[in-house]
C-alpha cells in the first residue's frame, strides 16, 4: 500500500507526466523541452496544476471502477483510508483522522463539486436541481470550514463562526427553495396528466 507519508513538497512536472504516462494518459514526449514550452505558455504553476488535476481525474476514475466491483462497506472504508493517509489527513497507525485536517480536505473536495454544478445550472433546460445541489455543496463547504476551526472556537473566532453558520444556513435555504420549485413543477405535471 502507500507509505502513509504526506508529501508537502509538490511533485515535479516530470513526475506528474510520468505518472500519467504510466496510465497511458500522457500523449506528449515527456521530455524537458516539451515541459519547458508548456510552462512558458501557461506558467509553471498553472502547468503543474493542470497535470496534477489530470492525474487526479485518472485516479478518481480508477477508484470509481474499482469501487463498483462490489466491495463490502469495510473494504471501502479501508480503501478510502489510503486517500486520507496519502492526503496527510491521517497519520500511520492512528485509527481516526485529525478532525481539522479532515474537514479542510473534505472542504477542498466539496469546492470542486459546486463549480461544475453551477456551470450545469446555467443551462435553463436542467431545471432548478443542479442549482439546489450547488447551494447545498456551498453550505457543506462552509460547515466544513467551521469544523476545521475547531468544535469549540476561540473567543475571537465566535463571531466569525456565527457568520459562517449563517452563510451555511442561507445556502441550504436556497437549496430548499430550488427543490420547492421543482416539486411545484412536478405537482403541476401530475395534475396535468391526471386530467
Amino acid at each position: 500500500m502507500t507509505s502513509g507519508v504526506y508529501r508537502e513538497k509538490p511533485a515535479t512536472v516530470g513526475q506528474l507526466a510520468d505518472a500519467l504516462g504510466a496510465l497511458g494518459l500522457y500523449t506528449g514526449t515527456g521530455d524537458g523541452p516539451e515541459h519547458a514550452a508548456e510552462a512558458r505558455r501557461l506558467g509553471d504553476d498553472v502547468y503543474r496544476m493542470q497535470l496534477a488535476n489530470a492525474l487526479l481525474g485518472a485516479a478518481q476514475v480508477e477508484a470509481l471502477l474499482c469501487e463498483s466491483l462490489g466491495a463490502s462497506a469495510e473494504q471501502l472504508r479501508t480503501a478510502h483510508r489510503e486517500q486520507l493517509l496519502t492526503g496527510g489527513v491521517m497519520d500511520p497507525g492512528v485509527e481516526m483522522p485529525n478532525p481539522a485536517k479532515l474537514a479542510q480536505f473534505l472542504r477542498w473536495q466539496t469546492l470542486r463539486v459546486s463549480g461544475p454544478l453551477r456551470d450545469i445550472a446555467q443551462d435553463q433546460a436542467t431545471g432548478p436541481i443542479p442549482l439546489a445541489a450547488a447551494h447545498a455543496a456551498d453550505g457543506l463547504q462552509t460547515l466544513l470550514g467551521v469544523i476545521a476551526t475547531g468544535q469549540v472556537p476561540k473567543a475571537e473566532n465566535v463571531a466569525n463562526a456565527r457568520a459562517e453558520l449563517g452563510a451555511a444556513r442561507e445556502c441550504f435555504e436556497a437549496a430548499i427553495v430550488n427543490i420547492g420549485i421543482l416539486t411545484s413543477m412536478l405537482e403541476g405535471l401530475d395534475a396535468l396528466f391526471d386530467d
